[in-house]
């Protein structure tokens, strides 16, 4: 069994997946809001959220 972490933000009153971005500077790939900007390390307004989705295929 694997468990995926899904992560969304409500920023537009919409839940929507968050994708995951490059940084350059310290080279992590963090979910990232494309509308508010949002990181589930920084996320001001309190609108990322996360599910966590579990996987019998393995």
């Amino acid at each position: 069994m694997t468990v995926f972490r899904k992560w969304y933000c409500n920023c537009s009153g919409v839940e929507k997946e968050l994708v995951p971005v490059t940084m350059i500077e310290d080279e992590t790939d963090e979910p990232t809001c494309p509308k508010c900007g949002a990181t589930p390390s920084s996320d001001p307004r309190h609108t990322v959220r996360y599910r966590d989705q579990e996987s019998w295929d393995d």
